[in-house]
């Protein structure tokens, strides 16, 4: 029995440390100067389509989410959805945003541009470009480290 005891507390600890040091190397990933540099452009970008958007929804305003790409639908949540309020039905929306990619230029987020495209009185559709921020570069934000 000792014997047993013994040999279930070795392995035992030996598992315990291997997953300390692995836990370490996992804290030690996320500080590193690359991860830290990864999630400020992330930032930045969340910031930058955030802003964007104000620019396009004035308060009280209903927003639709456009596009037909899942993935714009879940970065405008992540961006902007804490704000806004969802039209229900969405063709009862003030506005509709979209995100629009294109070449990294003044103006953009990272290459994409928040729009909105809203109906005035007559039926008349006006597309507006979303203002007041951007971040300099192509592409998505970088993945965080898992």
């Amino acid at each position: 029995m000792t014997v047993v005891s013994a040999l279930v507390a070795s392995v035992a600890l030996v598992g315990l440390v291997g997953q300390a040091v692995r836990s370490d190397r996992s804290v030690d990933a996320q500080f590193s100067a690359r991860a830290r540099h990864d999630a400020s452009v992330d930032d930045a970008f969340y910031a930058c389509i955030d802003t964007q958007a104000r620019s396009l929804v004035r308060p009280g305003q209903t927003v639709a989410l456009g596009g037909d790409n899942l993935a714009d639908v879940v970065t405008m949540i992540k961006g902007f959805g804490s704000w806004i309020t969802v039209a229900d039905p969405a063709s009862g929306a003030d506005v509709t945003l979209t995100l629009h990619d294109g070449a990294a230029a003044p103006g953009t987020c990272l290459g994409t541009r928040v729009v909105g495209t809203s109906r005035g009185p007559g039926g008349r559709t006006t597309v507006r470009l979303g203002t007041g921020a951007s971040v300099a570069g192509q592409g998505p934000p970088p993945a965080p480290p898992l």
